[in-house]
């Protein structure tokens, strides 16, 4: 079988080509980290339309640009071609919510996600289930704070 050229399920379907699932996972890559096709052309030494051609699966991707690619995505190549699944999201989130901060301050992050990930997972509350007052208890009023 072809496999630059879609193929149809027996419903009917056309299912991406290998190009284009590798092509998604460019885009999905790039998109995470908040770059530009723009970028992406400037750190491999392509034009942009290229770029776009790789992301649409209608170009080829040489294995040094899937290596430099992999590398500028931190990602592996294996991720990449789709030969390895990765739940990144929690990963990719992270990344981006402290992109912006100082060294000391990622520092610190990262001595509490391992102060965290010491502690283990915290015990679970259960829920005590109290009776219910007798209907017609009066419900003492509500004091502000500083008057009890």
């Amino acid at each position: 079988m072809d496999k630059s050229k879609p193929h149809r399920q027996p419903d009917g379907e056309q299912q991406p080509t290998e190009q284009q699932q590798v092509g998604r996972r460019l885009r999905t890559a790039r998109e995470t980290l908040g770059l530009t096709q723009d970028d992406v052309a400037g750190a491999l030494g392509v034009p942009r339309t290229s770029v776009t051609a790789m992301e649409s699966g209608q170009r080829n991707v040489t294995a040094l640009e899937l290596r430099r690619l992999a590398r500028l995505y931190r990602r592996t190549v294996h991720w990449l071609l789709g030969e390895e699944e990765e739940d990144a999201a929690v990963d990719n989130a992270l990344y981006r919510a402290t992109a912006e901060l100082s060294e000391n301050d990622k520092e610190q992050v990262l001595r509490f996600a391992q102060f965290l990930a010491a502690a283990g997972s915290p015990p679970t509350p259960r829920k005590r289930r109290s009776a219910p007052a007798p209907f017609g208890t009066p419900i003492p009023p509500i004091q502000p704070p500083g008057q009890q």
